[in-house]
């Protein structure tokens, strides 16, 4: 794609975008033929360990269907090899995963993602890998004597996994933690970035960058930006993050992150667990608390592979539900859309929240659906949704409104949880 002018280092084509999550095994099967083994029924619910058979071949096939969403970025959680349904244990980080197609099938991925003038970006895991991955299991086999002993945090000679792993994991034994004070760790795993960067990706979400720990993290993220800029200067990078990331948005790292508290925010008024007048003060702290050029390019996400469905948690309420997309689409940063919320699926805590995409139409949410469009629409046709000011205007018990402006054009928002929203435009 062609380079793009960029504003405070931020590239310029990330303000505009509807960014849709992806996590492949459940979103749709284009291939039966690279079905992992004991792959279980789609309408199943899902387990830890189940698969479900969705693939890249599906996305591919899936692209008309996220047109007519107004999305124009896909974000795939983890498509590389591992042995998991989620992917976050990689064994491989230069092969895709089998059950997902293959290297041929990624590239028609991004081919037909391009041809659409839509962008593509991949969840990076580079703070943990598997214990499948042959660096670690060459290291767990021959000790200290192993090349690759030093790319892990070992506490023994002997490598003990399981009751009481004797390394650094990421809460679970199969999680090995790298050790990024080694740069040879380092150099690897930016290898990998660059890569996949060359391969024609748009950008990156950073897994749990946080685990990274102290200054030694920054520096491999500032790293980590300096090297897939210089393949792509117009790469998006957001990191994945649950709290204050301010340490990681002031410009030589991420251009953003995953604002877990506009989620916390938007659901505490779309259920009322938050009158209108306190939301209204929340969400004037959280437009104040990033850097203007990172605050338009946060992800607003509402739901996620991580977290209970937006549905189960409204109880289904459709109002609400349209009040929680609306903040997502109006509200300073770019919207997230949970593949499956834009239909209303439901699903509780994990991994329930990660069933298989329901294709057939018939148990849509039709209205839910419809407002995602019109949301779309709305976001693509307004300059001042993508990067204007942002001023809360009044609210009620369960209502709030505000303004988002830019030049001459005021676009006027009003959200409640119990009859939905509305914009109307004005020029001054």
């Amino acid at each position: 794609m062609t380079q793009r002018e960029k504003l405070d280092g931020v590239p310029s084509w990330v303000a505009g975008s509807v960014v849709y999550q992806i996590f492949p095994d459940r979103f749709r099967n284009g291939d039966p033929g690279n079905d992992p083994p004991g792959r279980r029924p789609w309408t199943a619910r899902p387990t830890r360990t189940s698969f479900f058979g969705g693939d890249l071949r599906g996305i591919t096939d899936s692209l008309g269907h996220l047109e007519a969403l107004g999305v124009n970025c896909l974000y795939l959680t983890p498509i590389f090899t591992s042995p998991s349904t989620h992917k976050y244990d990689t064994a491989d980080y230069l092969s895709i995963d089998p059950a997902f197609g293959d290297l041929n099938t990624f590239r028609e991925l991004v081919n037909s993602v391009h041809a659409r003038k839509m962008r593509i970006i991949l969840d990076g895991v580079f703070n943990h890998a598997s214990h499948r991955h042959p660096f670690f299991e060459d290291a767990r086999r021959r000790g200290p004597a192993s090349s690759y002993w030093n790319w892990f945090s070992f506490t023994a000679p002997r490598v003990r996994t399981r009751p009481k792993p004797n390394y650094r994991h990421a809460g679970i034994y199969y999680i090995p933690t790298w050790n990024h004070a080694n740069p040879l760790v380092r150099e690897y795993l930016l290898s990998v970035a660059e890569h996949w960067t060359r391969e024609g990706i748009d950008g990156w979400r950073l897994d749990v960058p946080w685990y990274i720990e102290g200054e030694p993290g920054h520096d491999f993220w500032r790293e980590f930006r300096a090297r897939v800029r210089s393949i792509n200067p117009n790469a998006y990078l957001v990191g994945e993050h649950w709290g204050d990331a301010n340490a990681w948005v002031v410009g030589d790292q991420f251009d953003a992150a995953t604002d877990y508290q506009f989620r916390d925010a938007t659901l505490a008024f779309a259920s009322g667990r938050q009158s209108g007048p306190e939301s209204a003060k929340e969400f004037t702290r959280l437009a104040a608390a990033y850097p203007a050029a990172a605050r338009t390019v946060m992800l607003n996400l509402v739901g996620s592979h991580d977290t209970p469905r937006v549905a189960t948690l409204l109880r289904g309420r459709l109002p609400a539900q349209q009040a929680a997309a609306a903040l997502s689409f109006t509200f300073p940063g770019i919207p997230l859309v949970y593949y499956g919320d834009e239909i209303g699926l439901r699903g509780g805590k994990d991994p329930d929240c990660r069933r298989p995409f329901p294709w057939d139409s018939a148990s849509w949410n039709e209205p839910l659906w419809e407002t995602y469009q019109r949301l779309s629409l709305a976001r693509k046709a307004s300059p001042a949704l993508q990067t204007g000011s942002f001023r809360i205007l009044d609210a009620g018990p369960d209502w709030l409104s505000f303004t988002r402006e830019l030049g001459a054009e005021c676009v006027k928002i009003l959200v409640s949880r119990v009859s939905g929203w509305s914009i109307t435009r004005e020029s001054t």
